[in-house]
């Protein structure tokens, strides 16, 4: 009888990870291409991306034609312009390998909750819960650093737990690719990468074993591995552009950490963002967590906590969760997807909460679908399929951020040759619909900090009128609308005035010998 019983356990385990990696599949890449390009941060980065591609270059960022855009390093420009050249130039190409990243973390994410706690069904539903969390499947469908970050600091964790887990094997190896997933990590999105990082250093603290896992031989080699890997780029960059060193220090660091010029959600109260962020965007499973009684037990239990050291598993994943999310509160720059990292520590704790209520299946402990029950199974599906209907929903949701939409109206009143200089309001994702000539530039004296200064809009004028080049510039918002007219009558500077949907307009100049100082 044991004979038939193997058999059909084998069966069953190979149809639940066939539809596991059919739901991620689809998780990942149905619908990627159904919306355009949206403004901002797409804007940022695939303008960036098809800025490169066509001068050439893929070291140095360039967003249009003179600006050197430094805001993020270039392992998200790698990724667009590697799915442009594989698969063409469309929406789906430049957000391909962004699924890639989040099917492999959720991959990732399973075979590390396996690893930590011994069971195959842990595997699969940490695996499922992640990729069916609502954060992490949206940030996948947008072209931001987070989805490649998270999936590096999630190898990392998996690489740190194998170096130090009882009775570990092979540690040397492990930790050399920890300093090389933390490096990559770090072409991902800068210093942001060590904040998931400070969780395994208070980890190594409370078990007392921090000098001992730094301080040997293999360390000046794990240091190597990672100053080349992730400080390479920074270096030749800086090596080739002046400046450039103070401004990452200032936009990855400081900027991140301390200055409040970038103005994103600062002070205590801005922390405040992660409340929903965690809430809403663990769902369907925060339900889960929410409702039990280990809340109670567990988190509001003071022997919990003093226990906590004896139980190395819950021990990384508390201070892998916990650290980076009080570190990212108390930073000054907050932003809702800047949390990704931690929903990876976050699903395996679900999944582990979910399974005890769902006792191992008779036939062997592979069996996950089965001894769920049918209701779970339903509602998940369920959910997946909201997911996925959602994503295409979103590509028709009328918005000011669909560059595609926006380029269609400015086509229709402009022909031939001109540049684009947009005020005040980037519109950068015109780049990838053909827009060939698109500058930012500003009405006021006190502009965001970037690398490339962004110029005064009567400066670029001059630079128009000096190149002979057909000037027309983009505006947003009635506020800005009427105070560009107000600069250019103060100058003498003649032009047409043609409106668009949201409440942008565009200013077309006219060719006046020169302009009259304000």
């Amino acid at each position: 009888m044991t004979e038939n019983i193997k058999p059909r356990i084998a069966a069953g385990a190979g149809i639940e990870i066939a539809v596991l990696a059919a739901v991620l599949l689809c998780l990942a890449f149905i619908f990627q291409g159904a919306r355009a390009i949206w403004q901002p941060d797409e804007g940022y980065y695939v303008g960036t991306a098809v800025t490169m591609l066509e001068k050439g270059t893929l070291a140095i960022p360039y967003l249009g034609e003179e600006e050197v855009f430094l805001d993020k390093p270039p392992l998200i420009y790698w990724g667009v312009i590697s799915g442009l050249k594989l698969l063409g130039h469309n929406e789906f190409a430049v957000r391909f390998f962004h699924g890639i990243s989040f099917l492999l973390t959720s991959v990732m994410v399973g075979l590390l909750a396996y690893l930590i706690f011994g069971e195959k069904r842990i595997g699969l539903l940490a695996c499922l819960v992640y990729a069916t969390m609502a954060v992490p499947f949206y940030a996948a469908s947008f072209v931001t650093p987070d989805t490649l970050l998270t999936l590096w600091t999630t190898a990392a964790g998996l690489c740190f737990w194998q170096s130090v887990k009882p009775k570990a094997r092979r540690h040397v190896l492990w930790k050399m690719l920890l300093c090389l997933s933390v490096g990559i990590g770090f072409l991902a999105k800068g210093p942001a990468v060590l904040i998931p990082c400070g969780g395994m250093f208070v980890f190594l603290m409370v078990n007392r074993g921090l000098v001992r896992y730094f301080i040997n031989p293999w360390s000046i080699v794990g240091i190597m591995i990672f100053f080349v890997v992730g400080l390479g780029w920074y270096f030749w960059v800086s090596l080739r552009i002046p400046g450039a060193l103070n401004y990452f220090f200032d936009s990855e660091i400081w900027g991140r950490l301390v200055s409040q010029r970038y103005h994103r959600n600062p002070g205590l109260t801005g922390a405040l963002i992660y409340v929903p962020v965690l809430v809403f965007g663990s769902l369907p499973w925060s339900i889960v967590w929410l409702k039990r009684d280990w809340v109670r037990e567990a988190l509001l239990n003071k022997g919990w906590w003093a226990g906590l050291h004896k139980r190395p598993e819950m021990l990384f994943l508390v201070t892998w969760f916990f650290v980076p999310l009080i570190i990212l509160s108390l930073a000054s720059s907050k932003l809702g997807f800047y949390a990704l990292p931690i929903f990876t520590p976050l699903a395996i704790v679900t999944a582990k909460v979910c399974l005890e209520k769902i006792p191992p299946h008779t036939g062997g402990r592979f069996r996950l679908i089965t001894s769920a029950g049918r209701r779970p199974v339903v509602l998940v599906t369920v959910w997946v399929v909201l997911l996925i209907i959602s994503r295409l929903g979103i590509a028709y949701y009328p918005t000011a951020n669909d560059m595609e939409a926006l380029s269609h109206e400015i086509n229709k009143v402009l022909d031939g040759d001109y540049e684009l200089g947009t005020v005040d309001e980037r519109a950068d994702g015109l780049l990838f619909y053909g827009i060939d000539k698109v500058e930012h530039v500003t009405n006021d004296m006190d502009s965001y900090p970037s690398f490339t200064p962004t110029d005064h809009i009567l400066v670029e004028i001059r630079e128009m009128q000096r190149d002979k080049e057909r000037g027309v510039f983009l505006m947003r918002g009635q506020n800005d609308i009427d105070e560009t007219c107000r600069i250019l009558k103060s100058a003498d500077i003649k032009f047409e005035l043609v409106r668009f949907p949201h409440n942008r307009a565009i200013l077309k100049l006219d060719s006046p010998p020169g302009l009259r100082e304000l």
